[in-house]
């Protein structure tokens, strides 16, 4: 059998190089409005492995099932687009960093069915797994809200004492601080990944409220840093540190310089390309709009009124919010 004919027409994005430096999957929107498929779509190639996460869908045409797809995705706050090479294929990325294609085949020999086939292409398996269940339910038109299982701690636990809990918070900061301080990259992504956690406790975050830590976390904003997810982790913990402490003038002065909020500004205006990065930078915003001066507060007012959100349910949100509290204060 002719390995080097199996896989092509199904592939969205090149495998990646362990040590290789992270590419956006392209310089255009992210996102799509409308996924138009082939009414004929090519057949499944005799030695491609479906594997488990694939269904077949017996009570839809091929653009009835891509317009499932594209909403299911919305709804979860995935940015995705159309293969330029495939039209049979869309490729997509969660705020996580997970990188997946999603294809459509026709079963052959005249049978109208389709596959609809979800493949991990980077990233975490087990978010795979969730978000590929969602899809796979939403191909065959049922609804199904991402599930991700988490377990309560069970009371006849005792619990730490406030004063041990601090104690426990504050060396755990410490310790993500020392891998986000490190030169290893992914001791800098766990690092991140705890503190974004972390921070979403009120003594946490006031932990962080300093321009030493807060200047490691912005070092990660860097248009060129090998990695969009550890930008994303980073905008998640700076935007806790500020939800935490909602009066601007109690923010340190990292968290209230011009050059900061002007990244935020880009990041937003680089909406299309980069929903993530500016839903989490939407979310910083939130807390700072004391400190932008009214021309800012009229150029936040157009980029805002300008937003096709549509495609991303959580960038939705985050918008609402934020032109709210731009009304608010006029």
């Amino acid at each position: 059998m002719n390995t080097a004919l199996s896989r092509e027409p199904s592939i969205a994005f090149p495998s990646p190089s362990p040590l290789g430096k992270e590419e956006p999957m392209v310089q255009q929107p992210l996102h799509v409005q409308e996924w138009n498929v082939p009414d004929v779509l090519p057949t499944i190639p005799s030695n491609y492995n479906l594997g488990h996460s694939h269904v077949v869908v017996d009570d839809a045409s091929p653009q009835t099932i891509a317009s499932r797809i594209v909403k299911s995705l919305a709804q979860y706050s995935v940015a995705a687009m159309p293969h330029k090479n495939h039209e049979n294929s869309l490729q997509a990325e969660a705020n996580c960093g997970l990188k997946f294609a999603i294809n459509l085949f026709s079963v052959g020999n005249g049978n109208p069915n389709v596959v609809v086939k979800v493949e991990r292409r980077i990233g975490c398996s087990y978010s795979f797994h969730v978000f590929s269940t969602a899809i796979l339910k939403a191909a065959k038109g049922i609804r199904c809200p991402l599930r991700s299982h988490s377990m309560d701690i069970p009371k006849c636990i005792p619990q730490d004492a406030q004063e041990e809990r601090k104690k426990c918070i504050q060396f755990d900061t410490q310790q993500a601080l020392g891998l986000v301080r490190s030169e290893r990259k992914d001791a800098q992504l766990l690092g991140l990944q705890s503190l974004e956690r972390l921070s979403t406790d009120d003594y946490a975050a006031s932990l962080l409220q300093n321009n030493e830590s807060i200047g490691s976390l912005q070092s990660f904003l860097q248009s060129n840093f090998p990695t969009c997810v550890m930008k994303r982790r980073a905008l998640g913990v700076l935007g806790n540190i500020m939800k935490s402490c909602p009066k601007p003038e109690n923010h340190c002065d990292k968290l209230q310089c011009q050059v900061f909020l002007e990244n935020l500004f880009a990041m937003i205006q680089k909406c299309a390309n980069s929903p993530h990065e500016a839903c989490a930078a939407i979310k910083c915003l939130q807390s700072s709009l004391d400190a932008l001066s009214g021309d800012k507060h009229e150029n936040l007012a157009e980029i805002l009124s300008n937003f096709q959100t549509s495609h991303h349910s959580q960038l939705e949100h985050e918008s609402k919010v934020l032109q709210d509290r731009l009304l608010q204060q006029q």
